[in-house]
């Protein structure tokens, strides 16, 4: 049985080791990819902690991984992420990881599946659209509705062409005109349209803003959806990824440990 990603848990390693950047893909000014070569263990869905020395550390999202490299979509907003920006490719960053609880692949595998995300909450399943749009044998239907600010913010236009060619795929745009492919509006109008005919036969995926999560989570359990075929992915400030220093606790869990990625079943009880 074959996997997103070449690579499988094991015990998490705390010192950050040196990693040398593959490629450096620039999707908009303030949001790039950059491909690095590191055989770190990863799942779809997880975090490394991504660091400069004498700079700073940063939580980044594992958006896809491989044999022998992982991609990190990094949004330039701080003080680590600037510098990361100054970085080319042949060039050192340091990386430790993979941490917390990734997507369940073979949960959604000859599945129907809906992903819903918005923003750069699209990063994190970048790597299952890519994995299914590649085998598309081994999804039943997949269904893609994913959210921008404007055309301008528009992540992975290079890979939309296979995703809307082997699956089902909708982009929307906050603000602008209705240019081509996308349509003007939030992800919940699309999602209220789409005619889902085995709602327990479903999975969902959803990612982006909190708001979004907590309004797109309620129309999927008007529409049928029960709390379990539901997952959840939140991002907090994962500061240690340790469980330790308590920036990302919600109530009596700690999102760099027991998630980041949820099922609906354990979200809907936390206490943010």
């Amino acid at each position: 049985m074959s996997h997103a990603c070449q690579c499988h848990t094991s015990e998490h390693d705390l010192m950050p080791a040196p990693y040398s950047i593959m490629t450096i893909e620039k999707h908009t000014p303030l949001e790039w990819t950059f491909r690095v070569q590191t055989d770190l263990p990863a799942q779809l869905g997880q975090f490394v902690e991504v660091s400069l020395p004498l700079v700073g550390e940063a939580p980044i999202s594992v958006s896809d991984c491989g044999d022998g490299w992982m991609d990190l979509l990094i949004r330039n907003v701080g003080k680590v992420t600037s510098a990361l920006f100054a970085k080319h490719p042949g060039e050192t960053i340091w990386l430790r990881g993979s941490y917390g609880h990734g997507y369940p692949i073979d949960t959604f595998r000859y599945q129907k599946l809906l992903i819903v995300a918005g923003g750069t909450g699209v990063a994190p399943v970048k790597g299952l659209l890519r994995y299914f749009s590649e085998h598309p044998e081994e999804i039943e239907q997949l269904d893609m509705i994913l959210g921008y600010k404007n055309q301008e913010s528009v992540l992975y236009k290079r890979e939309m062409p296979l995703w809307r060619e082997t699956h089902h795929l909708t982009v929307t745009l906050d603000e602008g005109q209705s240019d081509g492919p996308y349509r003007i509006g939030r992800v919940t109008e699309p999602l209220q349209e789409l005619d889902i005919r085995d709602i327990h036969a479903t999975r969902a995926i959803v990612v982006g803003p909190p708001i979004m999560i907590k309004f797109v989570v309620q129309m999927l359990q008007d529409k049928g959806f029960k709390a379990e075929q539901i997952w959840v992915d939140y991002e907090r400030r994962m500061a240690c990824s340790t469980g330790k220093c308590g920036h990302c606790r919600m109530g009596n869990i700690y999102v760099c440990v027991d998630g980041p990625v949820f099922n609906y079943a354990q979200a809907q009880n936390f206490i943010d």
